[in-house]
């Protein structure tokens, strides 16, 4: 009896220890770091580009936003034109610290990136910032079975062929000037399997993946590279309505990018990290495996019945 008695104290402040490790952590990189302003160093020049994938709407436009209030040039890309360059205009008006801010139109279901590396070469001066942002998910959850061939190469080819290709394509820069920042936004979705999204969520595990791997070939040559995975945010995309765990873009731009530098794999937002503690703890201690993943299948499914009903669609 003795035995299981100390076998059990030694699981609670074993719990104990990891969970005041986490909060430490949270306020470290939430409070304390920031306001003492450690981290990456921000140094923008005349000369010095952003380059932001996805950047009309929700995240990447707060990226474009913020990184033009820091002072770095903008190179905006995105599927259409006209939105981009109301973006554009919106960003020199609005953002007093803005330099040049130039566009490109391009759709990321396309694997030929000729356009974008002739772009790319085209600018004068350092890349020093790349946010790659770009990514799609489903209409609605559904099964595997039921996506179109067409959705399945479009999660491919935005969510991972993007991130690859645009990585491909800069970070050689960034290794001859021994300097660079890479973002990466995965998902809260790639922190877990996510079934009747199951696609998508693949999809951000392979962004979460290919940072981390980078992060470490590169730590050594001025380079760091950020995976961020964000839980819900008051975007487009989300169609929610922000409160005090789903933050609006400004609100989590401003607070993840006072992560880099200090988090390699972050969640962005205090909240998130909090569902990240969460989910990592209940698998942990569950006694099945991917117990987290079968309650966001419950969640899941209700949603898809409710979508079906939406459009009328016959639910097999």
């Amino acid at each position: 009896m003795a035995c299981y008695d100390c076998l059990g104290r030694t699981v609670w402040y074993s719990f104990l220890v990891w969970f005041l490790f986490k909060v430490i952590r949270l306020v470290y990189t939430n409070l304390l770091a920031p306001t003492f302003g450690l981290g990456v160093k921000w140094r923008p020049g005349p000369d010095s580009w952003a380059v932001v994938t996805g950047s009309t709407d929700g995240i990447g436009l707060e990226y474009g936003k913020q990184l033009a209030n820091k002072g770095y040039n903008l190179l905006l890309i995105s599927r259409t034109q006209s939105k981009l360059e109301t973006v554009a205009d919106s960003i020199k008006n609005d953002c007093p610290k803005a330099r040049k801010v130039e566009t490109l139109a391009f759709d990321f279901s396309s694997t030929d990136y000729t356009k974008i590396e002739e772009k790319i070469n085209s600018l004068y001066g350092t890349i020093d910032v790349l946010v790659n942002n770009v990514g799609i998910s489903y209409s609605y959850p559904d099964f595997f079975t039921k996506l179109e061939s067409s959705t399945i190469d479009n999660l491919i080819n935005i969510n991972i062929i993007s991130v690859t290709k645009m990585t491909h394509l800069i970070l050689p820069k960034m290794e001859a000037a021994r300097r660079g920042i890479i973002i990466n936004i995965s998902s809260y979705a790639g922190s877990l399997p996510t079934p009747l999204l199951a696609v998508y969520s693949a999809t951000k595990v392979y962004v979460d993946y290919l940072s981390r791997s980078l992060q470490l070939e590169y730590l050594n040559k001025g380079i760091t590279i950020q995976s961020v995975l964000p839980a819900f945010v008051a975007t487009t995309m989300s169609r929610m309505r922000p409160s005090i765990t789903t933050p609006t873009p400004k609100a989590f731009v401003r607070s993840s990018l006072s992560t880099v530098g200090l988090e390699t794999r972050t969640y962005g937002f205090w909240a998130h990290k909090l569902y990240g503690c969460i989910t990592d703890f209940a698998n942990c201690i569950a006694p099945s495996e991917d117990f987290m993943s079968k309650i966001s299948m419950n969640t899941l499914e209700a949603t898809r019945k409710r979508a079906y009903k939406k459009y009328n669609k016959k639910d097999d």
